[in-house]
């Protein structure tokens, strides 16, 4: 017997928000047999639980198809509209025949699938105001059945129904090129409204999207779209937007950004302004903001959130009145801190990687763009406080405290791990402690970079290189990082110019223009890796024009099939000792590099014009891929010696 098992949607478990005409349908297969195989499948969609129950396949019956087939099967019945809710489940034959049982009763929900479909407008704050706090009394005419909330805040965002917390995203929502692209997410609030009188209240963040570090932000303030539908009880429908009539005021938050870190004064904190019967006569209209220009597009990639608390190993005090925590391991995001005392005492936090062997205090030297630094004023409660921060993230193993009122403890202050929730199962463990600690290491160094995009590094350029994009190990052994992967690809897309360039960096926020044909040539690379890695067709149908005309245009700049533009090569060259490392290489000739990335992409567009059933261009850049083989051969390589150019390892 041959059993389903691990059924997803779109790579995801009962996702919400799914805005794809033809969602597909993916699952794992189980058997206590060798050598047992699917032989055909069949899958039923249905508009209820009830009537997939019985099973009715009232949206979509597949019949038995002949296939083994097991990921990415497109959905095939009744147009899906936006917002609508549909259960599926599947069984398999194995190859002798014998049929599984069902397995699946499991959801997918369509997203808001059209821009018309958006009924709010983009609204923030003064512009003066860091982090300003939107708020919207409201009344619910009867029981809920069933509401969901549709939000984008840019920068960052928090959501708040009713005083309370939406979800557990932070960051939110994953940074993208604004102008093109804005995601969003989708929330089942259901258990937060309650009939009668209900408040929401957000709080903004800088982000990417208005970054004061920035020398050309997208945007000058922080905005919002939020659109709830509410269906109740006795079938009545109704909806909350974001627009004028919405109030907006300054909170706790007088600075945030991504190099620097955050100010937080407790002082100024409005207790329940998320609330129903908050009193907001004195706060100012929401302002009306410009649309960032993109289209809006559901966040189905795993969210950031915290993955883990974790314990400080040791506590220094190598100065009065400054404490250094060591939380034994490098990670992104920040320290939660309790703390106790007078009212107007601001506590300084500091973030670094490094101390200083000597002094035993923070080293920051390589902190070249900001300070990593977050300040908290108490607000004087006699119970104690908390704090962590909101709109920021660091570079966290050593965390450096002053001001605090008395002495801390190693039990005062927690590290709080934050990167992208994908799918990490599954680990390495043997015999050899070095290996474990390798291994332990490139997880660290995996999850350090995962943060809606793949993350240089933690503080000092907050930006993705296009070069990690042939990382194949990073790619295929984790279940459900294609969200994470395909995500990226769509930012890659994003980001390519008109002439066909893929530049360095995406999205592109420093405005990098000359692309590096090294960095660009990944795009193919990493597009044809997760069709082959998944499956998945989907992926060539939307990145095929992209791929084309990026090889089209390093043809455009090719001199008889030899690529001879470029600014990296071979990066970087190990040196003799830690910092005595090359940036570029000089074993290597880079225009062979470059070259070869030529050679590799031509090579990936010809199969994947075949894949697409597309013949001439699939026979015209097969014909492209071989004169640059042959033009490489020619240039480089020593008949005499068997070696290419210098006969470094790069080279050859």
């Amino acid at each position: 017997m041959v059993t389903p098992s691990e059924l997803t949607c779109e790579y995801a478990v009962n996702p919400l928000g799914v805005d794809v005409a033809q969602p597909r349908f993916s699952w794992l297969l189980e058997s206590s047999q060798r050598g047992q195989m699917q032989s055909a499948y069949r899958i039923l969609v249905a508009s209820s639980v009830e009537k997939l129950q019985a099973d009715s396949g009232d949206k979509w019956d597949s019949g038995k198809v002949v296939s083994d087939q097991s990921v990415n099967i497109p959905y095939g019945g009744a147009e899906l509209a936006s917002g609508e809710r549909c259960w599926w489940k599947v069984r398999v034959w194995n190859k002798g025949g014998d049929i599984s049982p069902w397995r699946g009763a499991t959801a997918f929900e369509m997203g808001l699938l059209r821009e018309s479909d958006w009924e709010g407008e983009w609204i923030g704050g003064d512009i003066s105001i860091s982090a300003p706090l939107l708020r919207k009394a409201f009344g619910v005419p009867g029981k809920v059945k069933g509401a969901r909330a549709y939000i984008s805040g840019l920068g960052w965002y928090e959501l708040y129904l009713n005083g309370k917390k939406v979800g557990d995203h932070v960051l939110d929502p994953a940074t993208t090129d604004y102008a093109k692209r804005v995601l969003y997410a989708t929330y089942d609030v259901t258990g937060l409204l309650s009939e009668g009188a209900n408040a929401v209240g957000v709080m903004l963040g800088n982000g990417w999207y208005s970054e004061p570090g920035w020398e050309k932000p997208y945007g000058d303030s922080p905005r919002l779209l939020l659109q709830m539908n509410v269906e109740l009880d006795d079938g009545r429908g109704m909806s909350l937007v974001s627009d004028g009539t919405w109030k907006a005021s300054s909170g706790p938050i007088t600075r945030n950004d991504l190099h620097g870190g955050e100010t937080y004064d407790a002082q100024l904190e409005k207790p329940g302004w998320a609330r129903a019967g908050y009193d907001d006569s004195d706060w100012d209209p929401a302002v009306l903001k410009a649309a960032p220009g993109g289209t809006m597009t559901s966040q189905l990639m795993p969210p950031i959130v915290v993955n883990q608390t974790i314990k400080p190993v040791k506590l220094t005090s190598p100065q009065s009145d400054v404490y250094v925590y060591d939380l034994g391991q490098l990670f992104g995001g920040w320290a939660r801190l309790r703390v106790k005392g007078e009212r107007g005492r601001q506590i300084t936090i500091k973030y670094s990687a490094r101390v200083f062997e000597d002094s035993g205090l923070l080293d920051k030297r390589r902190h070249k763009r900001g300070n990593e630094t977050d300040y908290y004023t108490l607000k004087g409660d006699p119970d104690g406080e908390m704090y962590e921060p909101r709109f920021t993230y660091h570079p966290v193993r050593y965390v450096q405290i002053e001001g605090y009122p008395g002495e801390p403890t190693l039990e005062d202050l927690q590290g709080r791990v934050v990167h992208s929730a994908v799918d990490l199962s599954g680990d390495f463990d043997c015999s050899s402690p070095l290996l474990n600690r390798i291994h332990q290491n490139v997880v660290w160094t995996l999850t350090n970079g995962l943060f809606g995009i793949p993350l240089d590094c933690l503080h000092r350029e907050h930006w993705a290189w296009t070069d990690p994009a042939t990382v194949a190990g990073s790619l295929y052994p984790r279940k459900h990082m294609p969200l994470f992967w395909t995500k990226w690809l769509n930012d890659i897309g994003d980001a390519q110019g008109e002439r066909g360039e893929v530049p360095d960096i995406a999205p592109n926020y420093v405005r990098r223009a000359d692309p590096d044909p090294a960095w660009g040539g990944n795009y193919p690379i990493l597009v044809w890796y997760l069709h082959q890695y998944y499956g998945d067709n989907r992926i060539l149908e939307a990145h095929y024009s992209g791929m084309k005309r990026w090889v089209d245009y390093l043809s455009s700049i090719a001199e008889d099939h030899l690529v001879t533009q470029g600014h990296y090569g071979d990066h970087m060259l190990p040196g003799d000792a830690p910092g005595k490392e090359a940036f570029i290489s000089q074993e290597t000739p880079p225009p062979l590099l470059w070259t070869g990335y030529y050679y590799r992409d031509a090579s990936i567009v010809s199969q994947a014009a075949k894949t697409l059933g597309k013949a001439d261009d699939a026979g015209r850049y097969a014909g492209l891929a071989d004169n640059i083989r042959d033009a490489i051969n020619r240039e480089w390589f020593n008949l005499a010696s068997n070696q290419y150019a210098t006969g470094s390892q790069t080279a050859n």
